[in-house]
């Protein structure tokens, strides 16, 4: 299956290179070139193609950090986006339900803008490629930023040479409404760092800061074992907290672009599938493995991690790393591994969450998963669920092209069984920059958004929320 994964990987690659040439001449060249390794093979995603060489100590040169370029969604800024509903005839009379013991400092009686438009920024992308010495691992990251308008001389840039949008790499960040709060996202299992931009960039429109890393081992072009994965899932947490401490080294020089411009203080976590499980831990969630390696003996029905768990040290539990400790609100797409955490464990998170799921999702089933795991959450909590929605509804990973070519992605992507993309994003994106919009910049406007009277002009959405 590996192999397959590979050889398709590599005929779409080469087949995009040959439908890019116009592109590359107006501009994208360098995204071109850097995703186009010279002997025809995919450039690796994982964080470890650039391991450092043990020869002579140095950390070796990983490549370009998201192996091919970035890309936002068509439609936004420039045309009102396409994937957006016509904003305020959506809003509900009479503001949202309310939530009990929820600490908002406050915030606008109205919305500044409302979140089911396209926001007021511009989009900056910039790539970055973090060191963590202390575990030999390169964390290839892509950062979102609201930006400053761009130029007629900027060319909009591409992730994986297959997908334009209208993000401009390093455009100067708008500082008018500096500092930023700053979303960290985690990718799912074989994903990628840019596999949900339609999530990210919109967050960046609406005035946030988002990043996103490659977690080394576990991208699309890597096929780790049972073992592996357990070590994967130690080490997402980990990954998150670095990307953390390098931005706020960035935001802290004052050469840096992003000087005084993120709030590490207004901290959101996002993540989808076993990033949905990252975001859980992030957020505050706790694994007891003793307790985890019971469940699974005794016939857990959520077992989606029950092949790791077996490999984690017994006596002891799993949580976030103390950086972390400052997150105010986190939110899971199609998260799994209510077996791994149990009541117990989620109900250790103290911090908003918000859970969105489909209704037939078909890793992460809605009644074994994402239900059970929003209601062992703590108030305040909210569930958005999809019908007609799959796994890869809440990422842009079949807009790929010829993705009908990768047997697993042809399966997951069936447009004759799953919900169009655009049309799960339009519920997506509104739903999540409220939450964040509220928990993060205090806006109480955005009440009005998480409601189920709100969710009533979607018939596809339900919504919950305690």
């Amino acid at each position: 299956m590996k192999t397959l994964r590979l050889i398709s990987w590599a005929c779409i690659c080469a087949l995009a290179a040959c439908s890019q040439d116009t592109a590359a001449s107006d501009g994208g060249a360098d995204a071109v070139d850097a995703a186009s390794p010279d002997d025809g093979d995919p450039a690796p995603l994982g964080d470890d193609a650039g391991s450092p060489d043990a020869s002579d100590g140095e950390p070796a040169d990983p490549g370009p950090a998201d192996d091919g370029g970035d890309a936002e969604r068509d439609g936004g800024p420039d045309d009102g986006g396409d994937l957006i509903p016509d904003g305020g005839d959506l809003i509900p009379d009479g503001g949202g339900d309310s939530a009990d013991g929820e600490t908002d400092a406050g915030g606008d009686s109205a919305a500044a803008y409302p979140p089911d438009e396209w926001g007021p920024f511009d989009i900056g992308v910039r790539k970055e490629r973090f060191y963590d010495a202390d575990r030999n691992r390169w964390l290839e990251t892509l950062i979102w930023y609201p930006a400053v308008p761009h130029g007629p001389e900027d060319s909009k840039i591409r992730y994986f040479l297959l997908l334009e949008g209208n993000g401009y790499e390093d455009l100067a960040v708008d500082t008018s409404e500096a500092p930023y709060p700053l979303v960290l996202f985690s990718h799912g299992n074989k994903g990628v760092n840019f596999q949900s931009f339609s999530f990210t960039s919109y967050l960046a429109s609406h005035g946030f800061f988002v990043a996103a890393c490659n977690h080394s081992g576990n991208t699309m072009f890597e096929n780790p074992d049972d073992q592996e994965m357990a070590q994967i899932a130690l080490d997402r947490p980990i990954d998150i907290a670095f990307v953390l401490t390098k931005l706020t080294e960035l935001a802290g020089q004052t050469d840096d672009p992003f000087h005084g411009c993120i709030d590490v203080q207004a901290l959101g976590m996002s993540g989808h599938s076993f990033g949905g499980y990252t975001a859980l831990v992030v957020s505050g969630g706790v694994i007891d493995v003793d307790a985890a390696r019971q469940r699974c003996e005794a016939g857990s029905e959520s077992d989606v991690f029950c092949p790791y768990i077996r490999f984690w040290p017994a006596g002891q539990q799993i949580s976030r790393p103390a950086e972390l400790s400052g997150v105010l609100c986190g939110l899971a797409m199609a998260p799994g591994g209510y077996g791994a955490f149990g009541d117990d464990g989620l109900a250790e998170i103290h911090t908003p969450t918000m859970i969105m799921a489909g209704l037939i999702d078909e890793w992460m089933p809605i009644d074994v998963e994402p239900r059970p795991i929003y209601d062992a959450l703590s108030p305040p909590a909210y569930k958005l669920e999809i019908d007609q929605a799959g796994h890869m509804n809440f990422t842009d990973i079949c807009r790929i092209p010829l993705n009908q070519l990768i047997p697993d992605l042809a399966e997951m992507c069936d447009p004759d069984i799953y919900l169009d993309v655009d049309r799960s994003y339009e519920m997506i994106q509104p739903f999540s920059v409220a939450f964040f919009r509220k928990h993060l910049r205090g806006e109480t406007a955005m009440d009005a958004y998480l409601s189920s009277a709100y969710a009533d002009n979607f018939v596809e959405a339900s919504f919950e929320r305690k």
